[in-house]
């Protein structure tokens, strides 16, 4: 059987592969006579049903050139993946058609440019060692989990005849003076604050320690320089306050009782036992993330991969839309953190790195994947769906229906399987040394 193209591919810089492609004459006319009765079977002409007039007054209705530029589009999407598949190509981005030439009879020619992934020759990955700096919690974290517990379960009790500590909670009135004029939402009555997990601005909290029931005085504090407000930020102020209660937790006895509060022991032993079997878990999972992060450097660091600057501007593009996604979601603003950073110069030479990073892992995750022929199953993106339920409290039809709706998500969740099993290859086939062990600066925090 003849085949219905052949390619001719130029290689430019950054890159680029400037691809023609040349459709024979019979396959050209087959695709033009097929357009042609799929455009005129939903046009109306007068004096003729719908779908059909002859094919010349369908050609002089609807124009010989739409008919040419629809035939693109169908030859394009028939035999796009042929195109890739016979030339071995990996396209980096969607391919820009140049040109196209049809006359009816002869070949159909169309040029297109797109952007390749680089080509690289990937180092060892197996059987090689590396350092790493394991993650182990503290030796008190067993301790630390059940104070977190009793505080939970805290009652809150009145005091008097003392001063009050930066563990107590507290009940006061409160009026801020900037240059001694008042300010807007700068005042409260009987407002409760726990000293101990304040989000006041800094000194606020500091400056309530120290001090009686019904006791007047006034705590002098600055407003930080990225403060929301424009009128406050930079500038220092005065609040007036009256304390009307003190309060103090009364932890509760580290008993049996407690464990039951807590919903699923019976005793305190059965309790101890679940947190340190949870903190094991916590401790492997980020020793382990760390190792992938460790050979990864390594392999990055011993593969030579050149990124078109294209790919580097795209992938920072993806950062800044992250990172925009999560300041709304946090009720921050993109334009003042711009401004706060001084400027987006700055902001793209800090996340320029992190780009070029992400880069060479997805790469890196795709190359070894190939040479490994790592399979993604139907049973991998059912776990990967069910992990993305479960990050952002969704439920699975919805992860679902997002799939379908857009196409493109399924690849990346595809990606995000490939990427789980090339890990633990990875962390199968290489040797970890620990560095000498650090305790963590933020504990795990257990949950329910």
């Amino acid at each position: 059987m003849t085949k219905a193209f052949k390619t001719k591919i130029e290689k430019l810089e950054e890159n680029i592969a400037k691809i023609e492609v040349k459709f024979s004459p019979d396959a050209a006319k087959q695709a033009y006579n097929k357009t042609l009765k799929k455009m005129g079977s939903s046009v109306n002409i007068s004096g003729f049903r719908k779908g059909k007039a002859p094919n010349n007054v369908i050609e002089k209705y609807i124009g010989v050139e739409n008919i040419k530029s629809e035939m693109l589009n169908e030859l394009y999407n028939a035999h796009i993946s042929d195109i890739i598949d016979e030339n071995n190509l990996d396209f980096a981005a969607s391919p820009s058609i140049d040109e196209f030439t049809y006359e009816i009879g002869k070949e159909f020619v169309f040029v297109m440019e797109v952007e390749l992934k680089p080509e690289f020759e990937i180092c060892k990955y197996k059987g090689v060692s590396v350092n790493y700096e394991e993650f182990v919690h503290p030796k008190d974290a067993v301790e630390k989990e059940l104070r977190m517990l009793q505080e939970r379960f805290a009652a809150l009790a009145n005091v008097e005849g003392r001063k009050s500590t930066a563990t107590d909670v507290l009940v006061f009135d409160f009026e801020g003076f900037c240059e001694g004029i008042p300010f807007e939402h700068g005042k409260a009555e009987k407002y409760t604050l726990d000293l101990a997990n304040s989000s006041f601005i800094p000194g606020f909290a500091e400056g309530l320690v120290g001090h009686k029931i019904g006791e007047e005085f006034t705590i002098d504090v600055t407003f930080p320089d990225n403060y929301h407000s424009e009128v406050l930020k930079g500038r220092p102020a005065q609040f007036k306050i009256l304390i009307h209660e003190i309060k103090e937790r009364a932890l509760p006895e580290l008993d049996d009782s407690l464990a039951k509060k807590s919903g699923r022991f019976e005793t305190l032993a059965e309790l101890k036992e679940d947190i340190q079997k949870y903190l094991d878990e916590t401790q492997k999972t980020e020793s382990d993330k760390r190792k992938n992060d460790a050979i990864f450097d390594y392999i990055i660091e011993n593969t030579k991969i050149n990124i078109q600057k294209a790919m580097i501007e795209r992938e920072m593009e993806a950062i800044k839309d992250e990172t925009k996604q999560r300041l709304a979601q946090q009720g921050g603003n993109w334009d003042k953190l711009v401004a706060q950073e001084g400027g987006m110069e700055k902001i793209d030479a800090q996340i320029e790195p992190e780009a070029i990073k992400r880069i060479k892992n997805s790469l890196l995750v795709e190359k070894i994947a190939n040479l490994e022929d790592v399979k993604i199953e139907q049973q991998d993106i059912i776990e990967q769906i069910n992990l993305l339920a479960q990050a952002y409290g969704a439920q699975i039809g919805a992860i679902v229906d997002q799939i379908q709706n857009n196409p493109q998500s399924l690849t990346a969740i595809s990606q995000q399987a490939a990427a789980k099993k090339v890990s633990a290859l990875l962390l199968e086939n290489n040797t970890f040394k620990a560095a000498a062990a650090k305790v963590p600066a933020k504990k795990a925090t257990k949950k329910g």
